[in-house]
């Protein structure tokens, strides 16, 4: 781990990229079968014996990603001894893409079939299908391109660099691309960058559309949450292990700085935000059922609560003390938000996009505040040494704060909004 995401030499490139493509491949191709699943017995209900083949192949998938996370890392040669894989052996991982894009593939035109009996307004037009099957392929096909000439020019030597024995075209067009400043270059980055958001869009034409046709979310519809829950869950249940580790260690001589009652002011905040918001909750004359009200309070706890956990982080550089007050806060913003969710009968799209988000990010800044905390430990600080104004984890901490807020002031406004539109009806019929 003192070597991880650090890219002095090549060797150390080649070995970091190793770990952080594995890791993306088999985590891609683990976390979507079991989220296709998910998602998938929930909108096939009626069919589920149908569905049964799909459900076995994505399993499959899920299970060969996951055991290939702790198989694929070494062989044993004909001596017996454990050696590692050849650097390219791990970027022919990224071939398990095709079984599960043809997986996928074959769902979703099941699905349509099936779909357009059951729901022929959302499912009477067969472009969104094409569009999107086409921007899979397409997508896939250009990152198996990519891959597949990595690997031919990687099969005698190294990723990055040039041997005697091997000379690595592919990566050294990529530097070129990029450190070469030139018109040419200039337009192939745009127009690959363009040709990647335009075929993502489109592999998700489907959802785009339904999107489209729906203007409010309802109950069913925030069962989707349910497996960011148990995703935040398990990186919470992670973070926490992390307390039964060895602290690290920042004094040089004398006693190390000890948690105390000025540091644990976010998780007596946090406790007291969570207490105040389920009495405002329950109170007679607090208690409201309005979605938009509900909302507005949800994002202040969340606001009262990850502010003071900002400026711990801003603050205080110390990963002991961090690690701690995240635990706490991270615990008692998930109680708020399973609360919020039950209690909202009706979600509009652009809160649910910005709690999409706000998920997303928070189970990024427990990883990531983790993650340099294991680093640390091991005497590597590479995320906190980082050639920028602030560090990683500062940057996060901000992004997902401002993220709240917009939540807050969206909600805020949609707010004054209805109360303006009832007093002008009241005004008009009297």
């Amino acid at each position: 781990m003192q070597d991880f995401i650090s890219f002095e030499t090549p060797l150390k490139q080649q070995n970091n990229a190793i770990v952080l493509i594995r890791f993306t491949i088999l985590s891609f191709v683990f976390l979507f079968s079991i989220f296709k699943n998910f998602t998938n017995i929930n909108t096939q209900k009626e069919r589920i014996k149908h569905y049964l083949i799909f459900y076995i192949l994505y399993l499959s998938l899920s299970i060969i990603s996951f055991t290939l996370f702790f198989s694929f890392i070494s062989k044993t040669n004909e001596q017996g001894t454990l050696i590692k894989y050849e650097p390219y052996q791990y970027l022919q991982l990224i071939f398990l893409l095709i079984p599960l894009a043809i997986v996928n593939t074959l769902f979703e035109i099941y699905n349509y079939l099936i779909k357009r009996k059951s729901d022929p307004i959302l499912y009477k037009s067969s472009i969104p299908l094409i569009i999107q099957i086409a921007s899979q392929t397409l997508l896939l096909a250009f990152v198996l391109i990519n891959f597949g000439l990595w690997i031919k020019y990687s099969r005698e030597g190294l990723l990055f660099r040039d041997t005697p024995q091997n000379e690595q075209k592919y990566w050294n067009f990529i530097e070129e691309i990029f450190n070469i400043k030139s018109l040419k270059n200039l337009l192939i980055v745009i127009a690959s960058f363009a040709l990647i958001v335009f075929l993502i869009i489109g592999s998700n034409a489907i959802k785009l559309q339904r999107l489209s046709e729906k203007n409010i979310y309802k109950a069913q519809d925030k069962d989707r949450f349910l497996l960011s829950v148990i995703f935040l869950i398990v990186s919470i249940i992670w973070l926490s292990t992390l307390l039964f580790k060895e602290p690290i260690k920042y004094s040089l001589s004398g006693p190390e700085y000890k948690y105390n009652l000025k540091n644990s002011f976010v998780v007596i905040l946090s406790a007291f935000v969570t207490l105040l918001y389920f009495l405002v909750s329950y109170l007679k004359f607090t208690k409201t059922k309005n979605p938009i009200g509900l909302s507005v309070r949800f994002a202040v706890a969340q606001l009262l609560i990850w502010i003071p956990m900002m400026i711990s982080v801003i603050t205080v550089d110390n990963s002991n003390i961090n690690l701690i007050n995240l635990l706490v806060a991270s615990i008692f913003s998930l109680v708020t938000f399973i609360h919020y969710m039950l209690t909202n009968k009706f979600i509009q799209k652009t809160t649910f996009a910005l709690l999409s988000l706000l998920f997303a990010s928070k189970i990024i800044f427990i990883l990531i505040l983790g993650l340099n905390h294991v680093l640390l430990g091991n005497n590597n600080h590479v995320l906190t040494s980082v050639p920028t104004p602030i560090s990683i984890l500062k940057i996060i901490s901000i992004t997902y704060v401002s993220l709240l807020i917009i939540l807050f002031l969206f909600e805020t406004v949609q707010l004054q909004i209805t109360i303006m539109i009832k007093f002008w009806k009241k005004k008009i019929l009297n």
